[in-house]
């Protein structure tokens, strides 16, 4: 009895795989990895930047906040000297010095906040993080905030200086018309006081010692 061979059926997929494969190959060489090195070193230099901007800003900010601290302990010395009401102690030339150098901080503090806000801005527009750009910000605000408080303090107390300096004028004003009352004028003549005793004791005398009496008068 004859055999009877099963004709197998196959399908020719060739094509197809062919056509997953390019799709994959597309897919991968869009992807993170298309420049390969170059692509990694690229992100490698960004995130270098990113951190030394970052070291920058904070090295400035720390500088500022340093500054606005040691000219505030220079402010309070000034209030102390300021607050000296005596005439005879009045640190005038100690005041005037340190009011300068608090003035000379207090306008190279400022100048070096406006530096550091524009060096934020810079920094916000280049695409750094929302939650870096925030920080920045809110350092920023703070620094501006010590400062304007520390140059406030600085005008009241230069006020309060110049109210005492009028303090102190009324005193030696008072101080000087009262001297000049109970001291006699030097440039008045006085009378001696010999001549003043002899007039008065020749006033005194009884009238037969006085020489223009005859002697009729004192004896009846």
């Amino acid at each position: 009895m004859p055999v009877k061979l099963a004709q197998s059926s196959f399908r020719d997929r060739t094509q197809e795989f062919q056509s997953v494969a390019e799709r994959l190959r597309k897919s991968f060489s869009s992807g993170p990895g298309q420049n390969g090195p170059s692509s990694s070193t690229s992100r490698a230099e960004e995130q270098r930047s990113v951190v030394a901007h970052q070291s920058e800003f904070n090295r400035r900010a720390s500088k500022i906040g340093f500054g606005i601290h040691q000219t505030s302990q220079k402010l309070s010395k000034l209030a102390k000297l300021a607050k000296r009401t005596s005439v005879f102690d009045d640190p005038t030339m100690e005041i005037q010095e340190l009011t300068a150098v608090i003035k000379q901080d207090i306008t190279a503090l400022n100048s070096a906040v406006v530096d550091l806000q524009l060096f934020c801005n810079s920094r916000n527009e280049g695409g750094v993080s929302s939650d870096t750009s925030s920080h920045s910000t809110t350092v920023v605000d703070d620094l501006k905030n010590r400062l304007m408080s520390t140059t406030k303090e600085f005008k009241d107390v230069l006020t309060m200086r110049t109210e005492n300096l009028k303090v102190h004028e009324n005193r030696r004003q008072l101080f000087s018309s009262n001297a000049t009352k109970d001291s006699p004028n030097p440039f008045v003549r006085q009378r001696p006081l010999a001549v003043k005793s002899a007039a008065g004791a020749a006033n005194n005398l009884p009238k037969w010692a006085n020489g223009s009496a005859s002697s009729s008068q004192l004896f009846p």
